[in-house]
């Protein structure tokens, strides 16, 4: 089995709101559960920052059902990777939104904003995996 990690951003096509991002991770946690997927979202300022782990096949398959989504668009991958194991394992579907420690990981980074097109790929995996660990109940 070839594990892969994917990690994208896009941009949303409105504001979403708290109803929003609910019925996205719902959905994403039990189809992920069945495809045997793990990884975290994250969204702020209009943006999505998210990683998918999970066999190559099914990461592939979820992502272009991702990418037809009206909900976002500019979708871009920052990285794709094979993995000897997944991080984000723990969980179907982690977020993390707009938070105290959000706004300091980006100060970290240099930034003031959630840019993700502005961060390198292993800025945004070493974002998305500090954020892992302050997953706002969602």
């Amino acid at each position: 089995m070839s594990l892969v990690r994917l990690v994208y951003f896009s941009r949303a096509s409105r504001e979403m709101s708290l109803s929003d991002l609910k019925s996205i991770l719902d959905i994403a946690r039990t189809n992920n559960n069945a495809q045997d997927i793990c990884g975290m979202l994250s969204y702020d300022q209009r943006y999505f920052l998210q990683a998918l782990e999970g066999e190559r096949s099914a990461v592939n398959e979820l992502y272009l059902d991702i990418a037809d989504d009206p909900r976002h668009d500019e979708i871009t991958i920052i990285s794709y990777e094979y993995i000897d194991a997944p991080f984000f394992n723990q969980w179907q579907m982690g977020y993390a939104g707009s938070s105290a420690e959000f706004s300091r990981l980006l100060k970290e980074m240099g930034q003031s904003e959630f840019l993700p097109d502005k961060m390198t790929a292993g800025q945004a995996l070493t974002f998305l995996q500090q954020l892992s660990g302050n997953q706002a109940e969602v």
